[in-house]
């Protein structure tokens, strides 16, 4: 069980006093430059059209900053060039665009990937994806704009996409205690049909169907590690969203996740340790003489049948089925009920199984067809070997009753109430949003808190801190900075920032399609998917350009809060914003706009 806890603002920070931004009309210093070469822009194909899938194209930010250096910024091209921006050369008529790495193209069709995507690891790694399958782990050098050493691939793998689209949300570099060697964890988020998940557990545990989820968000750690200059794959973990993924970060020191979501959401595959629960080998061991029969089998000279038993409305996505040529396992929800070596070797290509009114059966094809089979299951004794279907039909009142036994030992007490006797408004609302802390060495959500406002954007922190998330509260938007597991204190997050009247600013905004504010927090910039920018200063900018006065008290006022609207030439949607200190930056398909908005 999840320990609660709670998201506490500090009242330093907020201002109740706020009275809101006055509009300023002065002008900003904007300077347009054409982009050497197209800003890669992929759209969704006929078959991804789930809300997931237009949520993960249509947000995707071209533009990405790097927590190392605040010198520079960087853009994928749509001929896959990396190319970095020298953010200083931007008020100059010569900016400066170079390009540092070519993706390889695997493929020349690119319908239905994701676009690419780029996170740093490190100070000097990356990784990157052509958004098609392929993760790349990259030596990028010190990146300042000084630097021009070219990129280079360390390690190219495909354990995350398996030809399968997938988009990084964040990685994070660290370095083992001994220093011995080092650990990349890379987060990838996928959306993938329920048909096709990969899952160690059935998908039903998470209300997922056919009808309400047919495509779900699949968020995958995995980790790499680096040994004597090799580097080299480590550990996946799994981890099913049905209602959509919000934020996802690695927390210092890379043992524990940070997720916003909405519930139900869990771990489904770990390539270290199976996530369902085994089947325990006092199990397997019982006597032939006892009653409790999982299963009942015959066999012909060229197969073998199977036949278990479920509740009648179980699908096929309360069961995880897996046959491989020596072996066949069964997975009913989280609970393993069938595990085990076979007898003798199955050809799994013309091996089938069915599902129906709650009847699994299996059809073993054997290779040798001259051996007869003495039992199915090696040192399982809960089989039992029948004439023909008929004979198993007998036992199928006793399985059935066996299943029940089996669920009341595990329910562990009866309930203290019966789920009839709730009314709608004892209801749990489903659309309320969560932050997990998700441990990964006990694969269980250690922490969670209940978010009682939006989410509004999420930004950079320093080197080494997850990023950091804005959520509305009342009508202000609150920085909360998500704590590593170093501290020696209860796990939670800080309350860093506010910005004054965002979240009911931002409520207002319906062609708004992103969000950034700098790292000091000077100011909130909202930009429409065309032409429009709203600016936002907080009353601490000191770069207001004009001292006001108070009229009724002829009192000067040093610094205030200002909203200034921007119109951009251009009739190209944007695709990526980046906020600075100083700039604000704008990108489309063929050019990037750098507005200079504070000039301390």
């Amino acid at each position: 069980m999840e320990q609660l806890f709670e998201l506490r603002p500090r009242k330093d920070l907020l201002d109740p006093t706020f009275e809101g931004y006055k509009l300023s009309l002065d002008s900003l210093p904007v300077y347009k430059h054409e982009v050497p070469v197209a800003v890669e822009h992929l759209k969704p194909n006929e078959e991804q059209f789930s809300f997931q899938h237009v949520k993960t194209f249509g947000l995707h930010n071209h533009l990405i900053d790097d927590p190392w250096s605040d010198e520079v910024a960087f853009f994928i091209s749509k001929d896959l060039q990396i190319f970095k921006i020298n953010l200083h050369s931007l008020v100059s008529q010569s900016p400066e665009f170079k390009s540092v790495w070519q993706l390889p193209r695997h493929l020349e069709s690119r319908d239905g990937w994701f676009n690419a995507s780029l996170s740093f690891a490190g100070p000097e790694l990356a990784v990157v994806t052509d958004g098609g399958g392929v993760l790349h782990i990259v030596d990028t050098g010190v990146r300042t704009p000084a630097n021009s050493h070219l990129w280079q691939a360390k390690f190219s793998s495909e354990d995350l996409g398996n030809s399968e689209p997938f988009k990084i949300t964040h990685s994070m570099l660290n370095t083992t205690e001994s220093n011995q060697s080092e650990t990349l964890s890379v987060l990838a988020l996928k959306v993938e049909s329920i048909d096709k998940v990969e899952s160690q557990i059935a998908l039903s545990v998470f209300g997922c169907s056919e009808k309400e989820t047919p495509f779900i968000n699949c968020l995958e750690w995995v980790q790499y590690e680096h040994v004597d200059g090799h580097w080299s794959f480590k550990q996946l973990k799994r981890l099913a969203i049905p209602h959509g993924l919000d934020y996802a970060s690695v927390l210092s020191p890379g043992k524990a996740l940070c997720l916003i979501a909405r519930e139900p959401l869990g771990i489904i595959f770990d390539s270290k340790k199976n996530v369902a629960a085994p089947l325990e080998n006092n199990e397997r061991m019982q006597d032939e003489t006892e009653t409790k029969v999982a299963y009942t089998w015959t066999e012909s000279p060229e197969e073998v049948t199977v036949w278990m038993t479920f509740d009648k409305h179980t699908s096929k996505h309360d069961l995880v089925v897996k046959i491989e040529s020596q072996t066949l396992k069964v997975v009913y929800k989280q609970q393993t009920y069938l595990d085990g070596e076979l007898a003798h070797p199955i050809s799994v290509g013309s091996s089938t199984w069915t599902l129906l009114d709650g009847k699994l059966e299996f059809i073993l094809s054997k290779v040798d067809k001259s051996l007869s089979w003495n039992h199915l299951i090696q040192s399982d004794l809960r089989g039992r070997k029948v004439l023909d279907a008929e004979t198993a039909a007998d036992y199928e009142s006793v399985i059935n009753m066996t299943m029940k036994e089996t669920q009341a030992e595990g329910s562990g007490r009866p309930p203290v109430f019966s789920s009839e006797q709730l009314e709608e408004c004892d209801d749990m609302p489903m659309d309320e949003s969560c932050v997990f802390r998700f441990d990964g060495e006990t694969n269980k959500f250690t922490h969670k808190a209940i978010l009682s406002g939006q989410l509004l954007f999420f930004t950079q922190s320093a080197p080494g801190l997850a990023p950091a998330f804005c959520l509305r509260h009342d009508v202000d938007g609150l920085i909360w900075q998500p704590m590593g597991d170093e501290l020696e204190q209860s796990w939670g997050c800080l309350h860093t920032a506010a910005l004054q009247a965002l979240g009911y600013i931002q409520a207002s905004k319906e062609q708004r399609k992103f969000t950034v504010a700098p790292p000091n927090m000077t100011y909130a910039a909202l930009c429409d998917a065309f032409s429009h920018v709203y600016i936002y200063r907080q009353s601490n900018c000191t770069s207001t350009g004009v001292e006001m006065v108070h009229r009724p008290t002829g009192r000067r006022v040093g610094n205030i809060a200002r909203q200034q609207v921007l119109n951009i030439d251009s009739s190209e949607e944007c695709l990526g914003a980046l906020a600075t200190n100083s700039f604000l930056l704008l990108l489309t398909s063929s050019s990037l706009f750098s507005i200079r908005v504070n000039s301390d």
